[in-house]
């Protein structure tokens, strides 16, 4: 097993763990044939953690973590996303996305957590990727040096627990399901996600019932 694929399982099953300690598992029965995990808690509105992990027969390992708070909570939006292969990291994504509050203490706090790093490739963003992410987003390519995905495993750990300890603590009378589901509306016309779930063989109807329906499924 590559060097890469071994440090992206452990992360993986890192994620799981501090997802089961701290919160509730919840059974949308999607019954797709891949890890598909939902929790929630009283700080929680939703996480979801999916794993494509295809690292034997197509090469291919991807992590996908989303964290909403509830909707009376003005905390950002935590999101986590990576795609490699066995000698390469195509693409690393991770943010604290602007909720309600573009302000809010945690986005100064994650900003401070990646103010200081470079990465060998810097990916540019597209349009609807710029509408929700804040300026400091992790968005990281070709990442072939171990060292610098060391980086983005801790950087995600860390982010990870400070996230898990301080999202509900700045309740207020407000709905930010509009702002929830504009985060949404925008992750959804990324187009590589179904193109990059239809290659590893999954029918259009199951991406399509996957992307709309569990991994960006809006507030009503």
């Amino acid at each position: 097993m590559s060097i890469i694929f071994k440090r992206l399982k452990s992360l993986s099953s890192h994620i799981l763990n501090q997802l089961e300690i701290n919160c509730n598992n919840v059974d949308e029965n999607h019954g797709f044939t891949w890890p598909n995990y939902i929790f929630e808690n009283k700080n929680i509105r939703r996480a979801h953690l999916d794993i494509v992990d295809v690292s034997e027969n197509k090469k291919l390992y991807m992590v996908h973590l989303c964290i909403f708070p509830h909707r009376n909570d003005t905390s950002p939006i935590f999101g986590f996303d990576l795609i490699a292969g066995p000698n390469k990291v195509t693409g690393a994504f991770h943010d604290f996305s602007p909720g309600y509050d573009k302000n809010h203490i945690m986005m100064e706090h994650f900003a401070n957590t990646v103010y200081n790093l470079s990465w060998s490739k810097k990916r540019e963003l597209p349009d609807w990727a710029r509408n929700i992410f804040s300026k400091y987003m992790v968005a990281a390519g070709n990442i072939t040096d171990v060292d610098e995905l060391e980086i983005i495993i801790e950087l995600v750990k860390s982010n990870l627990k400070y996230y898990m300890s301080n999202v509900g603590k700045t309740i207020n009378d407000i709905d930010s399901y509009p702002n929830q589901n504009f985060y949404c509306d925008n992750q959804r016309l990324n187009p590589h996600t179904p193109k990059v779930m239809q290659s590893l063989g999954f029918d259009p109807p199951t991406v399509n019932r996957f992307i709309n329906d569990c991994l960006f499924p809006s507030v009503h």
